[in-house]
């Protein structure tokens, strides 16, 4: 008998990360320390598996009540022993004083007060027995992970331990190498005390590393199960073990030698063995990531449903049941071990089964004994897409297959059927058949299989973080659904340590990280409830540093770092804040769909702008440093490159505003500046949404007048032309048809007369009279609102001069409806009668006429350069316009134009309109008479002038 031994044995995993370390330079060593412990991936547990000769555990012990995990074993054993008779159970002390006397005492330095009794001498009369053993026998095999049929037991002797016996450490020595271990089965007794321990590792492990390799066992002794039943305990014959020293009562064990057969194995199976073939398995399951803790194991078989009820575990196959078990000896105590059916809906356009799409259906998970488990949150975590070779150590699926065929992961498949597709249509849906001239095959699928699920209790926390939804038609992750509840109770608990275990979730696995609500949610949490301190102040720098690099905070959530960074400092947060706003992962656009690559909008410039200001007005450190400076620069350079050009709503100008406001122009203005002109210059919007920017864009103007927002007017008229030349009859009428909508056409009207050109305003002129209900409701509209607190008959003096007199009503603005229609967009003059007839002839002056009825006194207004309508209708008009002024205000053909110093008749020929020059003439000849100009005092006085009597 032998001493135990305390020498280390680091492992498989553990002994090629030293190997490493030793071809590595000292600089190798030193990253290598500081990346801290080594972390397993599901696909060093599938390669465990896989290398794995021995699979199981080197001792197992348990009570043999009949459960569906281990057989019964009668508790009336018959118990017969020559020269004493019949023992009942458990033994009375008189019987207990005739076995000692007919026994073998032994007491020495390992064994102390134990007796035992020879197997000759050892009947067993229940006719049960026999067959309980082998069934028990059985269940021990695959414990130890070994074939059932290679493993026997036969009775060695009987061991009687009374108040006093105990057995120090100690193996057993075997004189025969087919025997492989001991197994001790413990007849009902009474007893305390005498708890049994098994050592199972080598002479190398450290005496600091001991407990780990020492399991324990009661064998029911401390609840007085042990009275009404058997129990036994079974190890590998070179594990040292101890029993401690029974403190009252006794116990009666029968030893049984477990005996090894097999002709395919050199070698028999040892704890030694065992150990090194397992312990990658037990160290690949102890390193892995708490998010990665359950793993499917594919069996490639379908087990039924009654079968896994009435036999659980037992139902597998020898290999099924031998995987089952060596994880659940792998894991330890916190692992539960499951059996699942599962069914696949295999579609696919290809008679092979490939580049199809699965529908898989989960059956009620069964526990060892075939009891059913509640599964709804595994339903919701559970993957059955296989690892992906060594790539898979970034995408952690749980299938431990490295295989993609439906085959090697399902097995054989049960049923298929054909179904034709016409044109695209099924042919059993609602849609019928279509036209029949293209069909083509779905090939229909269907797999049943039965898989091994195992999971660390201690980690479904952790698990349940792994919800996720994803998008039906890309595969990718939409939305964190396990994050978000699991961050939701946290901030509902204010429980600190749960916030570390998330926090812990999802710096593992970036596709797990938060989102803006999630993240401002727990953020605020730490704030409102935690004093500032080393550990509050740890966790709120987490909570930004776990912030998705695909997600831009928003405006809430920079807000709340603010508040953040004045409560716990903001050195303290500055690097993760920093990586926020400079890191160039976090400029690049990850939404797959998106042709873009920058994510760089102007609402994220403007966020990031605002946040850096209130900041630096926040934080003394911030304001010192050149913090600001260097986040407006960059974020302004990040602006000018990026083709993000979403999300330009009109509401950035009243966010423009509010920022100057809040941060002073001399903050704001190049931040203004940029922001202005990438608005106007990659809006996307149609002439309705355009026109309500514009209202937004002058009032700006006129709150923040200076050189950027003049030259941002300016801009804006020619894209607001530019808008308007482009809209239809249906954008304009639309713009025309609502008070808000009005009021900001007119307001960009009123824009393009004071800031655009002459091609702008042509192009706004040109649209407005392209249809005479649009222009009707425009005219009365303008002839009744105040733009800007510009009196009605003042803005509608500037239409007709700027907008208006160099447009005629011709073939270049008719009606785009067909000929004959009866559409109120056409410019007609007939009477109910002949609406709708075509080649009605209608006035090219028209639109004059209609907009100098709106207002009689419009023709004798004169504008603020001092112009009559009459001077810009002779500079531009046709002759009808200028027949049409002049006919309201006769007398302005002899007031000389205060700008040019011409008269009205002078600026028509200029314009080479000869003859509305020729009528102007007409209206009073005195103005050529002598070649003299004269201004209208001196027509006045001419008039009242007798004629002289030579004339």
């Amino acid at each position: 008998m032998s001493s135990k031994s305390i020498n280390a044995d680091v492992g498989i995993l553990g002994q090629n990360q030293n190997n490493d370390h030793d071809s590595a330079d000292e600089k190798s060593d030193v990253e290598d320390k500081d990346q801290g412990p080594a972390i397993a991936s599901r696909l060093d547990v599938y390669n465990a598996l896989e290398n794995a000769k021995f699979i199981g555990s080197s001792s197992f012990a348990g009570k043999a009540d009949g459960t569906k995990t281990i057989p019964a074993l009668p508790p009336m054993s018959g118990l017969f022993i020559h020269d004493i008779g019949r023992i009942s159970l458990p033994i009375t002390p008189s019987q207990a004083k005739t076995l000692k006397a007919n026994s073998w005492k032994t007491n020495d330095d390992v064994f102390t007060n134990i007796y035992q009794v020879e197997e000759h001498s050892i009947d067993i009369q229940n006719p049960l027995w026999d067959s309980s053993i082998s069934k028990l026998i059985k269940t021990v095999a695959f414990k130890l992970g070994i074939r059932p049929d290679d493993l026997s037991a036969k009775l060695d002797m009987l061991l009687y331990m009374e108040k006093g016996s105990s057995i120090d450490w100690c193996s057993d020595v075997e004189e025969d190498d087919n025997i492989i271990g001991s197994m001790l089965i413990q007849l009902p007794s009474v007893f305390t005390g005498g708890k049994m321990y098994v050592f199972d590792g080598d002479e190398e492990v450290d005496e600091e590393d001991e407990a780990n390799f020492i399991t324990s066992f009661n064998l029911g002794g401390p609840n007085n199960e042990a009275e009404f039943a058997c129990h036994f305990v079974c190890h590998y014959s070179d594990c040292q073990y101890e029993i401690e020293e029974i403190t009252s009562g006794s116990r009666v064990l029968l030893r049984y030698s477990l005996c090894y057969s097999s002709s395919n194995d050199v070698v028999s199976p040892t704890a030694n063995l065992l150990h090194k073939s397992v312990i990658p398995l037990k160290t690949s399951l102890s390193l892995l990531p708490r998010t990665d803790r359950m793993i499917l194991v594919p069996l490639r078989k379908h087990y039924s449903p009654s079968s896994l009820i009435l036999n659980g575990i037992d139902a597998l196959a020898p290999d099924h049941r031998a995987i089952a078990e060596s994880i659940k000896w792998a894991g330890g105590n916190n692992w539960t071990v499951l059996i699942l059916n599962a069914h696949n809906t295999y579609t696919t356009r290809s008679e092979r089964d490939e580049n199809g799409q699965s529908k898989i259906s989960l059956v009620t998970p069964y526990d060892e004994g075939g009891r059913k488990v509640d599964s709804k949150w595994i339903v919701k975590i559970i993957d059955f897409n296989p690892m992906e070779g060594e790539d898979d150590k970034k995408g952690g699926h749980m299938l431990l297959s490295t295989s993609k065929r439906l085959v090697d992961n399902w097995g054989k498949r049960k049923s298929r059927k054909t179904k034709e597709i016409y044109n695209g249509y099924d042919s059993e849906s609602h849609y019928g058949y279509g036209y029949n001239d293209h069909i083509s095959y779905e090939y229909i699928s269907t797999y049943a299989a039965t898989f091994v699920l195992a999971y660390d209790a201690d980690s479904v926390y952790e698990l349940k973080c792994v919800e996720v939804s994803k998008s039906s038609f890309s595969g990718r992750i939409t939305r964190n659904d396990g994050v978000v509840a699991a961050a939701a109770d946290v901030v509902k608990k204010q429980d600190y340590s749960l916030l570390g275990r998330l926090l812990d979730v999802v710096e593992s696995k970036e596709e797990l990280r938060f989102g803006s609500s999630t993240c401002r949610g727990l953020l605020g949490m730490v704030i409102s409830t935690g004093n500032k301190c080393n550990g509050t102040t740890c966790l709120a720098n987490r909570i930004i540093g776990a912030l998705s690099t695909s997600v831009e905070p928003d405006s809430a959530l920079w807000n709340t770092i603010v508040t953040a960074a004045k409560k716990f400092g903001w050195r303290d947060l500055r690097a993760n804040v920093s990586s926020l706003l400079f890191d160039e992962s976090r400029k690049k656009e990850n939404d797959y769909g998106s042709s873009r690559k920058s994510r760089i909008s102007l609402v994220v410039f403007l966020n990031r702008i605002d946040f850096c200001l209130t900041l630096t007005g926040a934080d003394a450190y911030v304001r010192r440093s050149n913090f600001a400076q260097k986040c407006i620069s960059d974020s302004i350079e990040d602006l000018a490159k990026t083709d993000n050009k979403n999300l330009l709503y009109r509401s950035l100008v009243e966010k423009i505003d509010s920022m100057v406001e809040l941060h002073g122009w001399k903050a704001m203005a190049n931040v203004a500046k940029h922001s202005l002109e990438f608005l106007l210059s990659n809006a996307r919007w149609g002439l309705e949404g355009f026109v309500c920017i514009g209202r937004f864009v002058s009032k700006f103007h006129r709150k923040h007048s200076c050189s950027i927002t003049l030259e941002a007017m300016k801009s804006f008229a020619m894209t607001f032309a530019s808008k308007m030349a482009e809209s239809s009859y249906f954008d304009l009428k639309n713009c025309l048809s609502s008070s808000p909508r009005v009021e900001a056409l007119l307001a960009c009207i009123r824009v393009v007369i004071e800031h655009g050109d002459q091609h702008a305003m042509g192009l706004v002129g040109k649209r407005l009279v392209s249809h005479r209900s649009t222009f009707s409701s425009f005219v009365k509209t303008a002839s009744e609102s105040a733009v800007d607190s510009i009196e009605p008959q003042t803005f509608l003096l500037d239409v007709l001069n700027k907008l208006l007199v160099q447009h005629s009503i011709d073939s270049e603005v008719a009606c785009a409806c067909e000929p004959g229609s009866s559409c109120d967009c056409k410019w007609n003059v007939g009477t109910p009668d002949n609406v709708g007839e075509d080649n009605i002839t209608v006035s090219p002056s028209l639109h004059i006429k209609l907009a100098l009825d709106a207002s009689s006194n419009l023709a004798h207004m004169k504008d603020k350069d001092g112009r009559l309508p009459l001077h810009y209708a002779a500079a531009r008009g046709v002759y009808e316009t200028v027949a049409c002024i002049l006919e309201a205000n006769p007398k302005a053909a002899v007031i000389r134009d205060p700008v040019s110093g011409l008269y009205p008749f002078m600026l028509a020929g200029s314009n080479e309109n000869t003859a509305a020059s020729f009528e102007l003439l007409l209206s009073d000849p005195n103005l050529v008479l002598g070649g003299i100009p004269a201004d209208e005092d001196d027509v006045e006085n001419d008039r009242k002038r007798k004629r002289s009597p030579s004339m």
